[in-house]
């Protein structure tokens, strides 16, 4: 199977005058910086990674208070700030961040592999983010089987990487892949380490209420066409054989569709256990442009993801400025987009780490500029990398660019049932006195995950206008209270959502203009 794509070469436009007349140049294009700032959607994807080197290394002691404290100051200002989504690192190479018998405790908690730290970091993370009204999506390292120049020690239970040598990635001798300070992987060819890795998943879904699972490094290692990754004995096997390459695919496309076939029984085996879960993956920020790319350099194909519909986002990451020479933001983003993500949501990555000096191209205004770049062109939100490098900037966002709540864009293939609205609104006064909306729950209860409130000083409610949406509450809440001047306002209404945000109709608020 070769890669199949168009190049867009674009035409020079020629001045032709015609006696003394000089042409009339055009009018350069407005620049990004003085453009009016496009109105924020109501529903837009906001998410954070926050890493486990983030959390843990805020106490170079492994003082466990300030691990915790560390994880709401974020998960706080994130909320503060009308962001939805976290994604929280659970799995780095091989080890766990919440409480698992498969895998020993990472050792960033404690300085110590297997050490119980005495708590469970997903599950204070999960609590915290439903508090505050936050999806929590579970970030797992895929591949990754350890990382060190050491092998790592005997623990209860053991490190995958000592129980499962025969797993591990091989260059094109057969040899192993070597201990470095890096990210040593196991070998995305072997059928035994797909049901591996889709036990520890699967086992995670199971006992936590996480509200997603986003998967990173679900690809060969970086070096994996100079190194002939991998050509360990069993997938070499399988590449010759009838059965493991009926199709006769060459080498590359052969390991490309090992990535392929284990996407589709990940995503198959975790709607088994919840079919509400959201299922995303970060991938290279370029498809298969330059030398740093997705297709050729680490073989991943997310538009397959896409096109079988085992995949919710995409989330690339796309680290580069929006004046990068050869791999613009805008330009990657929007080519992502279009050709490769089909009917699912693409969500870029943006590289905040990058944007908080002074060095040309890289300040703050570089991050603002590519949030209005997405929304001008309607993408469907966006991601951080990571969460530490927004902590200055939180408060900033809450009053620009995300002064108001996004509700996430529904997930309608996942075929949830749909919700009900409310059975009426209306105003009236809680316990404190205070004029509040109020709302009747439908009668089928289950299927309401989230209220959306709506008011508009309009005489249409458009729920398209973030400006609008005033506020995401919980399926248990069923008032709000009013703040003082909206008589002014003329439309107020309140609708539903369901575990895969498909919103019911809005129910409005019926009284005289």
């Amino acid at each position: 199977m070769k890669f199949r794509g168009w190049l867009i070469l674009g035409s020079v436009l020629v001045w032709s005058c015609g006696g003394v007349q000089p042409p009339v140049q055009p009018k350069p294009p407005v620049s990004p910086e003085i453009q009016p700032l496009p109105e924020p959607p109501s529903k837009e994807i906001r998410a954070l990674w926050l890493t486990r080197f983030e959390y843990c290394n805020y106490s170079p002691t492994h003082d466990q208070d300030s691990i915790r404290h560390y994880i709401d100051m974020i998960i706080d200002s994130a909320a503060q700030a009308n962001f939805n989504v976290v994604f929280f690192q659970v799995r780095g190479s091989g080890d766990a961040y919440y409480r698992s018998e498969l895998e020993p405790w990472g050792p960033l908690l404690t300085g110590t592999l297997g050490q119980d730290p005495g708590w469970d970091p997903l599950d204070y993370a999960l609590e915290r983010c439903h508090q505050n009204g936050l999806e929590l999506h579970a970030w797992f390292n895929t591949f990754p089987a350890w990382r060190g120049a050491e092998p790592p020690p005997v623990t209860d239970p053991p490190s995958p990487y000592l129980t499962h040598p025969e797993w591990l990635v091989c260059d094109s001798l057969g040899n192993p892949m070597p201990l470095s300070d890096h990210y040593v992987s196991f070998s995305p060819g072997i059928p035994q380490v797909h049901d591996y890795l889709i036990q520890v998943a699967t086992d995670l879904v199971r006992r936590y209420d996480v509200d997603g699972i986003h998967f990173d490094y679900v690809r060969f290692p970086e070096i994996a066409p100079e190194s002939g990754y991998s050509h360990d004995s069993i997938s070499v096997a399988l590449w010759r054989s009838e059965t493991g390459n009926p199709y006769r695919l060459n080498w590359a496309d052969w390991e490309r569709e090992q990535l392929n076939h284990f996407i589709a029984k990940m995503y198959n085996a975790l709607m088994e256990v919840d079919s509400s879960l959201i299922v995303s993956a970060a991938t290279i920020g370029s498809y298969w442009r330059e030398r740093w790319n997705a297709y050729y350099k680490v073989y991943q194909d997310p538009r397959r993801w896409t096109e079988w519909e085992k995949m919710d986002w995409i989330v690339p990451m796309i680290y580069w400025p929006r004046s990068h020479p050869t791999q613009p933001f805008l330009v990657r983003s929007r080519e992502y987009r279009d050709e490769y993500t089909l009917d699912r949501y693409l969500v870029p990555g943006i590289g905040s780490y990058r944007y908080n000096t002074e060095k040309e191209h890289y300040t703050w205004a570089e991050t603002e500029g590519e949030i209005d770049d997405l929304r001008r062109e309607h993408f469907p939100g966006m991601s951080f990398f990571n969460a530490g490098s927004i902590l200055g900037h939180f408060q900033s966002l809450e009053h620009t660019r995300f002064s108001h709540p996004a509700a996430l864009p529904p997930l309608p293939w996942k075929n949830l049932r749909p919700p009900l609205p409310p059975d009426s609104v209306w105003i009236g006064k809680d316990f404190s006195g205070q004029e509040s909306l109020f709302w009747s729950a439908p009668a089928d209860t289950q299927s309401v995950y989230r209220y959306l409130v709506y008011i508009s000083r309009d005489t249409i409610l458009d729920a398209t206008l973030g400006r609008n949406l005033v506020r995401i509450l919980p399926p248990d809440q069923t008032y709000f209270p009013l703040p003082a001047p909206y008589r002014e306002w003329r439309r107020i209404g309140v609708s539903t959502v369901n575990k895969a945000w498909v919103e019911s109709g809005i129910i409005p608020l019926r009284r005289e203009d």
